[in-house]
C-alpha cells in the first residue's frame, strides 16, 4: 500500500513539474526573443529558481525546525520531564504569534517564570503547555491573537482572491501550491511545533496532489464554459461568463485549501495517532466536511472585504474630486 502510495506521488510530482517547466520554458525563450539576447531567458530561469526557494523551500525549512510535540510516556518521570522542559522553553523562545511587542515580551516572562516554578512538577508543565497550546489555537481578541481557524480562512480568502483574478491556469497552479506551503508554514509557527515527519510526508503529498486537482479542474471549468454546467446556467441569468468562471475556480481552489489547513490543524492536534489504523480515513473525511462547512463564511467574508474595499475607493475618489 505504501509503495502504491509513494509511486502515486512520484507520477503526481512528475506531471507537475512538467507542466510547470514547460510553461516555465515557453515564458524564458519569448523572453529570450524579444530582448534578442540568450542572458534574458537565463536571468529568467535564475529568477524562477530563487522565487521557489524563497517560497517554498523557505516554508519547508521553517516547518522542519519546528519540534514535534513531545511523547510522554514511554520512559520514566525523569525523562518526561526533561522532554516537558525543553518543549516548554521552545514555546516560551517563539511567541511570534502575538502581534504587539509589548504583550509578547510580557506574556514570554509570564511563561518563562510559570517553566522556573513548574521546573520539577510533570503535572504542573503540562497543565501549562495545554493552557498555551489552546491559547495558539483558539487566538485570543483582546491580546489580537489569531487562532488557527481565523488564519486558514485568511489563507483560503487570498487564494479565492488571486485565483479569481488571475484568469490564468498556470498561474492559479503556483499560487495554489505556494499559498499551501506558506499555510502550513503559518500554522507551524503560530502553534511552535510541527506533526510528525510520517504527517509532513502526508500534508505534502495532499499539497502536490491538491495542486494537480486545481490544475485539472481549471481546465475542465474552462472547456465546459458556456455549455450546460453551472457556469452556462449561471450565464443565462445574465451574469458575465468570464466572472462566473472564474468564481468558482476561485471557490474551488479555496475549498481546496481549507481542507490541507484542516489535515495540519487535526495532525498538530491529535498527534501522531491521527494516523493509527482507520484514523487516517477519518482525517480525510472530516477536512472535507469542515472545509465544507467554512466555506461559505470564506466566500461572504471576501465579498464583503472586497466590497468594502472598492466602496472606500469610490469613496475617496469622490472626496478628491
Amino acid at each position: 500500500m505504501k509503495r502504491n502510495l509513494l509511486l502515486i506521488i512520484g507520477v503526481f510530482i512528475g506531471v507537475l513539474v512538467i507542466l510547470l517547466m514547460g510553461n516555465v520554458i515557453t515564458v524564458a525563450e519569448k523572453l529570450g526573443e524579444i530582448c534578442h539576447t540568450p542572458y534574458a531567458e537565463y536571468a529568467f530561469y535564475a529568477l524562477v529558481l530563487v522565487l521557489a526557494f524563497i517560497f517554498v523551500l523557505v516554508p519547508i525549512i521553517k516547518v522542519h525546525t519546528a519540534p514535534e510535540f513531545p511523547a510522554l510516556g514511554k520512559g520514566d518521570d525523569t525523562d518526561d520531564l526533561k522532554k516537558l522542559q525543553s518543549f516548554a522553553k521552545r514555546l516560551a523562545s517563539n511567541c511570534g504569534y502575538i502581534e504587539d511587542e509589548t504583550q509578547r515580551s510580557r506574556h514570554q516572562a509570564d511563561l518563562r517564570a510559570e517553566i522556573v516554578s513548574c521546573a520539577d512538577n510533570v503535572e504542573g508543565l503540562k497543565a501549562m503547555i495545554d493552557r498555551e497550546v489552546q491559547l495558539r489555537f483558539d487566538g485570543n481578541k483582546e491580546m489580537g491573537i489569531s487562532g488557527i481557524n481565523s488564519k486558514m480562512k485568511e489563507w483560503a480568502k487570498s487564494v479565492f482572491i488571486i485565483t479569481s483574478v488571475s484568469q490564468n491556469n498556470l498561474v492559479d497552479t503556483t499560487v495554489v501550491l505556494v499559498m499551501n506551503y506558506r499555510q502550513v508554514e503559518d500554522l507551524v509557527l503560530a502553534t511552535g511545533f510541527r506533526p510528525t515527519r510520517a504527517q509532513m510526508f502526508r500534508i505534502y503529498a495532499n499539497i502536490l496532489t491538491t495542486t494537480l486537482v486545481s490544475y485539472c479542474t481549471s481546465e475542465v471549468i474552462s472547456d465546459l464554459a458556456g455549455e450546460v454546467t453551472l457556469t452556462g446556467a449561471l450565464s443565462n441569468l445574465k451574469i458575465p461568463g468570464i466572472v462566473t468562471e472564474s468564481a468558482v475556480q476561485g471557490a474551488v481552489n479555496s475549498l481546496l485549501t481549507l481542507r490541507i489547513g484542516y489535515v495540519t490543524k487535526t495532525f498538530l492536534m491529535e498527534g501522531p495517532d491521527a494516523l493509527a489504523g482507520r484514523k487516517r480515513r477519518e482525517v480525510s473525511i472530516k477536512a472535507f466536511k469542515d472545509a465544507f462547512k467554512a466555506i461559505p463564511g470564506v466566500l461572504a467574508g471576501t465579498a464583503t472585504s472586497m466590497g468594502k474595499g472598492i466602496l472606500g475607493f469610490f469613496k475617496g475618489k469622490k472626496e478628491e474630486a
